[in-house]
């Protein structure tokens, strides 16, 4: 870790730990390392309560809610990092709390307090990990849209409350803008590289890779276009089907993926999908909101895989559901709002009851089922 980097998960992980060594300073109950998955076994927790809320304010019901809840709990990818020392747990929680308030502003409530909220919440994913900033845009433009058409509107109450949270959202900006516009400044890019800190031979990091490493510019992928695997076959033959098997299989240091399992899942969700297409209304204008918001960070990760393999000859590095994690919720809350709006009651219910199987059949019960078999052994690590 070097200078101009987000910092805020390793700052909290800092002080996690040197609170739990003050407390106990000889013999402490558990491992420090122990202690620090804790930590994001916690932050995960309240990603999964931000989940329930934002499902339940989409549809309008809370049993709906614990069951978007039950989905997110129940994704193997998103169970596995909650696990371990990784700035993705900080970043899924600052995402599902800011999307929250974001629906909570589009609901017409608070126009004061969610905006302090959203915009807390969204500077806390952005010092987390840089590639929150593209999330960042897509809220702050999703915010704005909503302000400029409902200015006229707008109640501004700056009560005591909203005041604070100003004042908040205030301090996390600051420190937002010092990190990212002394790199601007600095260095001319949003996080600089590491042989812009230290010396070239102390930036070996990803050693094995540069091995593959070709950069392209543009010009470049003009002249050797046809040299180039076709984009459209990449996005739908490779890059949907990794992601499908990362995020409800792993893929990782160690690697699970339950092809069964994850065909099924691969089958829910183009089946919400259809029913999106089918009962979408005009006046669906915040489950749109999502939907934006969700194919918007697919498409840039789906890019930013891309040109990484162009760069790298297609060696697939860092290909993995997990850097979808931020949209999770949003794609489950779309899921179950839209089969809460199939019109057959038999339908709907076996839909929803097959759902509920197949997330704890490929949840829960995987680890259960699986645990001496696959998942003691990954214990080795830590």
């Amino acid at each position: 870790i070097f200078t101009g980097q987000p910092y805020l998960y390793y700052w909290l992980v800092g002080l996690v730990s040197k609170f739990y060594q003050w407390v106990f300073p000889h013999n402490p109950p558990l491992r420090p390392l122990i202690m620090v998955r804790l930590f994001s076994v916690f932050l995960s927790t309240i990603t999964v309560f931000y989940a329930y809320k934002l499902t339940s304010k989409v549809t309008g019901n809370k049993y709906a809610g614990v069951l978007g809840a039950f989905f997110l709990s129940n994704t193997l990818m998103f169970v596995f990092v909650s696990g371990g020392i990784n700035y993705d747990n900080l970043m899924n929680l600052a995402s599902m709390a800011a999307l929250y308030y974001l629906v909570s502003l589009y609901k017409g409530e608070d126009f004061v307090k969610n905006t302090a909220l959203t915009g807390t919440w969204v500077v806390i994913g952005s010092l987390a990990k840089v590639q929150f900033l593209l999330l960042t845009t897509i809220i702050f433009l999703a915010w704005l849209f909503y302000s400029l058409k409902n200015y006229k509107r707008l109640k501004l109450d700056f009560n005591l409350r909203n005041i604070i949270l100003i004042l908040v959202f205030i301090v996390f900006l600051f420190l937002f803008v010092n990190l990212y516009g002394t790199n601007l400044i600095q260095y001319s890019s949003v996080t600089p590289k590491c042989v812009d800190i230290k010396p070239k031979e102390k930036c070996r990091g990803y050693e094995f890779r540069m091995v593959y490493y070709e950069p392209y510019n543009w010009n470049a992928i003009w002249f050797f276009r046809d040299k180039l695997p076709n984009f459209i076959e990449y996005a739908f033959q490779f890059w949907l089907y990794k992601m499908v098997q990362s995020i409800w299989g792993v893929l990782s240091h160690n690697a699970f993926v339950p092809l069964f399992s994850v065909a099924l899942h691969s089958l829910l969700v183009s089946w919400s999908f259809i029913c999106l297409i089918r009962y979408w209304k005009p006046s669906d204008k915040i489950p749109m909101l999502l939907l934006i918001i969700l194919l918007s960070y697919g498409v840039y990760i789906l890019l930013m895989n891309y040109k990484t393999d162009v760069n790298f000859q297609f060696q697939h590095f860092a290909v993995s559901g997990r850097y979808l994690s931020p949209v999770y919720g949003v794609l489950f809350t779309l899921m179950i709002y839209y089969f809460l709006k199939i019109r057959s009651i038999f339908l709907r219910q076996l839909t929803l009851a097959l759902s509920i199987m197949l997330y704890f059949s490929g949840g829960l019960w995987m680890y259960i089922s699986r645990y001496a078999e696959v998942f003691s052994h990954w214990r080795i690590y830590g």
